[in-house]
């Protein structure tokens, strides 16, 4: 057998030699080459099924932007963690009319239990107000806790909302003639010398407590606020005295 090979080994010559070992190397080349050139149009449709995609190679980068909508997604299948967190409660920072003569404190001051003013926003964008504040004289200034004394009108504010939580227009809450809530929007509120700025939440009656719980609004800047909502921020005389500015 040993004679065979050797005399076939001898009796080709250095050229073919070579020729049969490109041969060989190009058939093999040939399998990776082919592989290398199968695109879209090469596979059947339906052909690739669940089963032959290995289990997570499917990453977020692989899918395309805005390809799984709604309608992708199986009803019921989205639980509260799969949404946008929501926002935490924040404590308001309560003032004190800027003189120390107004210092407002949260519910537990009127009675135990009571919870102090918080603000938030919600995965939707809406802004939710609640608790309550009550204002109390204080030391400073002239030792009363009254807004509607000349050059007094910072004694309303109770805190101010910061920007993002300022509502797109002025709010009214409660009825203003037994207290009631000024939530002023994003122009501000002038009244002659009572100026309120953005966001100042503000009693209307001096030492009426000032009730947050259930308001809710748009801030100023939502996708679903009237572009022009807005108003200039100064109010009339005769509307300011009817709602108790004057």
């Amino acid at each position: 057998m040993n004679k065979a090979l050797r005399r076939v080994g001898s009796a080709l010559s250095p050229l073919a030699l070579l020729v049969a070992l490109l041969a060989l190397v190009a058939s093999a080349a040939g399998v990776g080459y082919a592989a290398g050139q199968i695109g879209t149009s090469d596979i059947k449709n339906n052909a690739i099924t669940a089963k032959k995609i290995k289990k997570n190679a499917v990453t977020a980068k692989k899918i395309k932007k805005n390809a799984v909508t709604a309608d992708k997604v199986k009803d019921g299948s989205l639980g509260a963690a799969d949404m946008v967190a929501e926002e935490q409660q924040h404590a308001a920072t309560l003032l004190n009319g800027t003189e120390g003569d107004c210092i407002w404190q949260g519910g537990a001051a009127l009675a135990p239990g009571l919870g102090g003013p918080t603000y938030r926003k919600d995965r939707f964008g809406v802004v939710h107000l609640s608790g309550i504040a009550v204002g109390m004289n204080g030391p400073g200034g002239d030792a009363v806790c009254d807004s509607s004394a000349p050059g007094q009108a910072s004694d309303a504010i109770v805190f101010t909302l910061p920007a993002g939580y300022v509502p797109a227009k002025t709010m009214i809450v409660g009825d203003l003639s037994s207290g009631g809530t000024i939530i002023v929007g994003a122009a501000g509120l002038i009244s002659g010398p009572f100026v309120l700025p953005p966001g100042a939440v503000a009693a209307n009656v001096a030492g009426a407590p000032v009730l947050l719980d259930s308001v809710t609004f748009d801030p100023a800047g939502s996708s679903v606020v009237l572009p022009k909502m807005a108003a200039s921020g100064r109010v009339n005389g005769s509307l300011a005295r009817a709602i108790g500015l004057g």
